[in-house]
C-alpha cells in the first residue's frame, strides 16, 4: 500500500467544473496542497476537493467531444480547433488518451494534440466564451495507459493560464475521464456515458485515476477511492477531512499494498457510496462528526468494502 494524503474531489466534467470559494465543505470549489513530492511507499495524501482547478467566476458543466446542441445542463464544444489546421471529423476518449479523426483521414493522439484548442460557449446570464488549449501531453510512465495534459483556459481577450493549479497557484496537470460526478453528493452521474470531466491530478477524482484506480478499468474502486480521499464516510459528499493528512491505503486487488514498515491504525473501509465500516476512534480529524451509523471495522475486508485506509499517530 502506499502512503497518500487525502483530498477533495476534483472534476472539470466534461464536466470541467469549479468556481474556488473558501467554503471548504463545498467538494467541487477548493483546491488543494500539492504534495505529491512526500508521498511514500503506502502512504498516500489526502484532500477534501472533487475537482481541483480555478475559472475564476465561471463554471463549465460539462461537455460531449463531437458537441450536441441538446446537452441540457452540460455546456456545448462549439470547435475542436487543431494546431494542423485540419478539421476534425470525430474525438473520443480511449481509457484517458484524447483521439482525434479528421476529415481528411488523419488520425491523432496523444503528443499530436498539442496546440489543439477546445471552444466553448457558456450561458451565466450574457453568453460568455471559453477555450482550453492542450499545452502538453504525457504519459504517466513509458507504456502506461495514463496520459497527462498540460490545460490552459482564457476567454476571447485574455491571456491564457493554467486550467489546474495547487493552493500555491503553481500549473498542475489533468486526466480525462469519460464521466462526470454530481458536486453536491459526489456521485457519479449515470446515463452520461459520452461526457467528458477534465479532472485535475491535485483532486479526488483525477488523484485516484493517477493512484491506479483507472475510472475506465475499475470504475467501483476509482468511486470508492474518491470517497476515501475525502473522508466522506456517509456518501453524502461532505467531506471530514483536510488537506495534506496522510493515509495508508491498502486493497486487495494490488495497486496498493501493505507498506511493511507502517505503523497506522485502520480507519475505514470504503465502497463506491462511502464508508462500509469506521472505527470513530481513528477517523483523520478528531471528533469528526458523522451523521451515519458505521459498523467498527473487524478482519480486513470484512465489511465488503474496496479499500481499507489508515491512519498514523494515534
Amino acid at each position: 500500500m502506499q502512503v497518500r494524503r487525502a483530498t477533495a474531489l476534483g472534476f472539470l466534467a466534461a464536466a470541467m467544473a469549479c468556481d474556488v470559494d473558501d467554503d471548504p465543505r463545498t467538494a467541487d470549489e477548493l483546491d488543494e496542497v500539492s504534495l505529491r513530492d512526500t508521498e511514500a511507499n503506502g502512504f498516500r495524501l489526502n484532500g477534501f476537493r472533487l475537482n481541483g482547478f480555478r475559472l475564476n467566476g465561471f463554471r463549465l458543466n460539462g461537455f460531449r467531444l463531437n458537441g450536441d446542441a441538446g446537452s441540457g445542463s452540460y455546456i456545448d464544444l462549439e470547435m475542436f480547433q487543431l494546431a494542423q489546421g485540419w478539421t476534425v471529423a470525430q474525438a473520443w476518449l480511449e481509457g484517458s488518451e484524447l483521439r482525434v479523426t479528421t476529415t481528411n483521414g488523419m488520425n491523432l493522439v496523444g503528443t499530436q494534440l498539442v496546440g489543439a484548442v477546445l471552444h466553448f460557449g457558456l450561458v451565466e446570464g450574457a453568453p460568455k466564451k471559453r477555450k482550453v488549449k492542450v499545452s502538453g501531453a504525457t504519459q504517466q510512465s513509458p507504456g502506461s495507459e495514463l496520459w497527462l495534459y498540460n490545460l490552459e483556459i482564457k476567454d476571447d481577450v485574455g491571456a491564457w493560464q493554467p486550467l489546474c493549479v495547487d493552493r500555491q497557484g503553481l500549473p498542475v496537470q489533468a486526466i480525462m475521464v469519460g464521466a462526470v460526478w454530481d458536486p453536491a453528493t459526489g456521485s457519479q452521474v449515470t446515463g452520461t456515458s459520452d461526457l467528458v470531466t477534465l479532472a485535475c491530478v491535485d483532486a479526488a477524482i483525477g488523484k485516484c485515476a493517477e493512484w491506479g484506480y483507472y475510472p475506465w478499468a475499475v470504475p467501483e474502486y476509482h468511486q470508492a477511492c474518491t470517497r476515501m480521499v475525502r473522508a466522506d464516510y456517509c456518501g453524502d459528499g461532505v467531506s471530514h477531512t483536510i488537506d495534506g493528512v496522510a493515509i495508508h491505503v491498502l486493497d486487495e486487488i494490488g495497486i496498493e499494498e501493505v507498506d511493511p514498515n507502517a505503523v497506522y491504525t485502520i480507519e475505514a473501509e470504503w465502497g463506491p457510496e462511502g464508508a462500509t465500516c469506521l472505527n470513530p476512534e481513528s477517523t483523520r480529524l478528531t471528533g469528526a462528526s458523522v451523521v451515519c451509523e458505521l459498523a467498527a471495522c473487524g478482519e480486513s475486508f470484512a465489511s465488503g468494502g474496496l479499500i481499507q485506509t489508515g491512519v498514523f499517530g494515534l
